[in-house]
């Protein structure tokens, strides 16, 4: 059994996505692991994790307060596992992280399990060319709480509440230079549905609720990597660039209702 890290800083770029950011282990060295590996990886993404507030095209002005809940305001971290179960197949578990750069926490918000089917090995130098196809399904969920005064000097709690369940299928393609040194390229391919929801709270105990039901997502990209060995330690700095198509605005369905707040 051989135990490996990974460390990772891609930053993805998205045109208009709100889907949660390219799993890192898409960039992961393709060939190096052999049967009965397990490996551990730890990486952290700067990106879009999931659909901000504004993207669930409501008609009232979204409070300048959910800024930091908006596109480049995420840093994405998974806690990933993987190991080879075959010569030619490796399973893949991962826990989703997210820290807001404001305010900074860890909290998990979902996780994936996939898999790598090999094409292309290695050659007996463990050097050269490797190819592996991947599969990856994932889940993720974020409830985001913003208490605040309205215009009128009242208090109110706005709750944004995000879901999305997708599929992604990375092809990754590596040339080994050397033991130490690894260069990663991977097109990939993703459908996501997601579902959003934002509920109102005021002092006087009424609510209001606006929901983004369920919505395609369809998005392609491409990412590059650069893999470093330290013996037991690997990094792989690389970076991501995606397109894709945008959950919201779409139509939202309203209602509100009110309780004794006594």
């Amino acid at each position: 059994m051989r135990w490996g890290s990974w460390a990772a800083l891609p930053l993805a770029f998205a045109a208009s996505c709100a889907i949660p950011v390219v799993s890192a282990n898409t960039f992961l060295p393709a060939g190096d692991l052999r049967r009965g590996d397990l490996q551990t990886s730890l990486s952290m993404e700067v990106g879009r994790v999931l659909a901000g507030p504004t993207d669930l095209g409501e008609r009232n002005p979204v409070p300048p307060e959910t800024q930091r809940w908006e596109v480049l305001t995420w840093i994405a971290s998974d806690l990933s596992l993987r190991w080879q179960a075959l010569d030619w197949l490796t399973l893949e578990a991962q826990l989703k992280l997210t820290d807001p750069i404001s305010p900074v926490y860890l909290a998990p918000v979902g996780g994936s399990l996939g898999f790598r089917v090999r094409l292309l090995d290695l050659g007996p130098p463990r050097e050269g060319l490797a190819i592996e196809l991947g599969g990856r399904f994932v889940g993720v969920g974020v409830t985001e709480d913003l208490p605040r005064s309205t215009q009128d000097g009242r208090n109110q709690l706005d709750r944004w509440t995000y879901r999305a369940l997708g599929a992604e299928l990375p092809v990754v393609v590596t040339y080994r230079v050397a033991q130490p040194l690894a260069f990663t390229f991977s097109p990939f391919l993703r459908a996501y549905w997601i579902r959003a929801w934002h509920d109102t709270f005021a002092q006087d105990g009424s609510e209001q609720t606006t929901t983004l039901q369920w919505t395609p997502v369809l998005s392609a990209g491409f990412g590059a990597a650069a893999a470093l060995d330290f013996g037991p330690l690997q990094v792989s700095p690389g970076c991501a660039i995606e397109l894709a198509t945008r959950a919201g605005p779409m139509p939202l369905r309203s209602s509100s209702s009110s309780r004794d707040s006594r």
